[in-house]
């Protein structure tokens, strides 16, 4: 029964038991749209276990409405992921622009169904129509670094941020849509030492804070309201007398706290990084999100040229797998990134 399988892996990404009787299982159909939101936002947050809040890609909105700037310049991404073969896709695109530490930043992010044949226990072959389906998040948002913007400190960065979410879904039951507002601060310190520097960020993400509801096959269910808290550390060793990094390394924890009246449970993400002559990027990550945790793993490369002049591309891969047991099918994501400073 594909059509089943599909809901049991939002049921699973969802933090469901595996024990949940099956009435209960259809009655929350309608309230499990949507947790998976920032599962697949890039193929960098994905290997890492959407551990680190501090990332400033232009995907990072997803998960943070007010992330650190990186100077004047635009900013676009692309990722998709998938599993099952190609019954469920995953694709996000998004941008942003930079300008006199202003940041104004849009992320959309596709969940796409099918089609797939109609199966039932009397008839597991299927009558041979199919189901279809497409959710999306649409997040604009728009940020101001008061650190470097209002104090002038090179030191000391500080953002807040707040970001537009629409959630739409477009089902056989008809498309149905909800908006929610989302809220962030992300603060961070920077020190530089004999040849290593270091940059402490913390961020508070505050999803949904509006409490937004939206009602799918005529059930209400109330929007995911993720309380991120995140500590991000990164050093670098530079190269004596040479431009860049010898390696830089990034620990990151986040502890995302369901409020209101849900079914999610709280989780945990952990990852690590390291980047070596600024070139290749090694990842590996953990997240609670499942009975059993999620462990990913992946690698980037960045390619920031002299020839390319003020363009830096990055290509990023990310595999993610459930340690429960029940679902043995990996899932990957790939994403492009490219940057261009004024």
């Amino acid at each position: 029964m594909r059509l089943v399988m599909c809901f049991c892996v939002l049921l699973l990404l969802s933090g469901f038991a595996a024990t949940d009787a099956a009435a209960e299982f259809f009655e929350n159909v309608g309230k499990i749209a949507f947790t998976w939101e920032g599962l697949f936002a890039s193929g960098r947050l994905t290997a890492m276990g959407g551990s680190d809040l501090a990332d400033r890609g232009p995907a990072a909105l997803l998960i943070n409405p007010a992330p650190l700037g990186g100077g004047d310049g635009v900013g676009l991404s692309y990722g998709h992921a998938d599993y099952f073969g190609d019954d469920l896709d995953f694709n996000t695109t998004a941008g942003f622009a930079e300008w006199r530490h202003w940041r104004f930043n849009v992320a959309v992010q596709d969940f796409l169904v099918g089609p797939i044949l109609f199966g039932t226990a009397y008839d597991p072959e299927g009558s041979g129509d199919t189901y279809e389906e497409s959710d999306r998040a649409t997040v604009v948002g728009l940020s101001y670094d008061l650190g470097r913007g209002l104090f002038g400190s090179p030191v000391v960065g500080w953002s807040v941020g707040a970001a537009w979410r629409r959630c739409s879904a477009d089902r056989e039951s008809g498309e149905t849509a909800a908006d929610a507002l989302d809220l962030g601060t992300t603060v961070s310190w920077f020190h530089q030492h004999d040849g290593i520097w270091t940059r402490l960020t913390g961020v508070v993400s505050w999803q949904n804070a509006t409490d937004a509801e939206i009602t799918i096959y005529n059930i209400q269910g109330g929007l995911p309201r993720p309380l991120r808290t995140g500590l991000t550390v990164e050093t670098g060793f530079e190269r004596a007398g040479r431009s860049g990094d010898l390696v830089k390394v990034t620990l990151a924890y986040t502890r995302a706290a369901q409020l209101g009246d849900s079914h999610l449970k709280d989780t945990d993400h952990v990852g690590v990084e390291a980047l070596v002559l600024g070139v290749l990027a090694l990842r590996y990550g953990h997240s609670t999100r499942v009975t059993g945790g999620l462990s990913s793993w992946g690698l980037g490369a960045v390619l920031d040229d002299p020839r390319l002049g003020p363009f830096t591309l990055e290509a990023d891969f990310g595999k993610v797998s459930a340690d429960d047991g029940f679902f043995a099918e990996d899932m990957t994501i790939w994403s492009l990134r490219a940057r261009y400073c004024f």
